[in-house]
């Protein structure tokens, strides 16, 4: 799989190591709730859990584990990659809630973009953001993404309905935004 490198973090294939850096890292609250989960119900991370998800990115056709400073930041995944259609799903997480708002959301969905665009030949790509995750819909817009469609009432969390914001970048406009 190929390694992605921008100035401040490097996109790679992921390792059996990174379970540990993946546990280590554990379930945010903050960070659950902007993926959906509500956070007073999302078990605590264990390594065998942590290790079985590597394993499972590990597998994944087109993953990759975010590092930034020597040390497992996140994941990115193109999902249902389309190469007749010429499009994809993308989807990134960041686990360490100090990290967040420091631009390297932009720099891997940069990274991403450019190899969907670039060595993959993809036209579009698609990803659903919850409507209150302001910061996430912020970093995709700085990279070309833009808002096509809401789908109303997708999460229930803490008593009330939240919708998705469905959004999409295609590589003629990538680079101009």
């Amino acid at each position: 799989m190929t390694v992605l490198s921008g100035p401040s973090l490097t996109l790679r294939p992921p390792r059996d190591s990174d379970g540990e850096g993946r546990f280590a890292l554990g379930n945010d609250p903050e960070i659950m709730r902007m993926f959906g989960a509500d956070p007073k119900t999302v078990p605590p991370l264990t390594l065998e859990v942590a290790r079985d998800w590597i394993a499972r990115l590990a597998a994944h056709p087109n993953a990759w584990v975010v590092e930034h400073e020597g040390r497992f930041l996140g994941e990115v995944r193109l999902d249902g990659v389309d190469r007749v259609a010429r499009r994809a799903r993308l989807a990134i997480g960041f686990y360490d809630a100090g990290k967040l708002g420091r631009g390297l959301g932009r720099e891997a969905v940069r990274l991403a973009l450019e190899h969907a665009f670039g060595p993959l030949g993809l036209e579009r790509l698609t990803l659903r953001v919850l409507a209150y995750n302001e910061r996430a819909i912020r970093c995709y817009a700085a990279c070309g993404f833009r808002e096509v469609h809401r789908e109303p009432a997708a999460v229930l969390l803490d008593g009330s309905w939240h919708d998705d914001v469905i959004m999409e970048a295609y590589s003629a406009a990538f680079g101009s935004s």
